[in-house]
């Protein structure tokens, strides 16, 4: 006895899948008689305060949780981490100000009469060649 070793070639072109005669005309019916009877639900659930509310408590909860949560990581302030901090504060005087104010003016005006003495001299240099 031969095997066919490849029956994919024999059925080639061809749908071997085939649907019994009048199964689709009474589908639909048959389904529907094996349905139970309900009348459809036309009730529309009220929605209440509470369950419109109930999101917005719970973020609020959930930072109000995380408020309190780095407040314990960060733990209480104390004087003992203020004085150890990084920052220097300085008190300067206003009449030490007022000093450095005016050395910087003086140097400031000098600068400006270099510049000018240049400038003069500069016109003076071009005038005589």
């Amino acid at each position: 006895m031969k095997t066919e070793q490849n029956n994919l070639d024999r059925l080639k072109g061809k749908n071997p899948f085939t649907v019994p005669e009048g199964y689709m005309e009474g589908l639909t019916a048959n389904i529907m008689s094996q349905l139970p009877e309900r009348e459809p639900e036309e009730e529309v659930k009220k929605v209440s305060l509470m369950d419109r509310v109930r999101p917005w408590l719970y973020m609020a909860a959930v930072f109000a949780g995380l408020g309190l949560f780095f407040k314990v990581l960060v733990g209480p302030e104390d004087k003992a981490a203020k004085t150890d901090s990084l920052l220097v504060k300085t008190e300067v005087s206003p009449a030490s100000v007022s000093a450095l104010q005016a050395v910087e003016d003086e140097e400031y005006l000098e600068y400006l009469e270099e510049q000018y003495a240049g400038y003069i001299l500069a016109e003076e240099i071009g005038e005589t060649e």
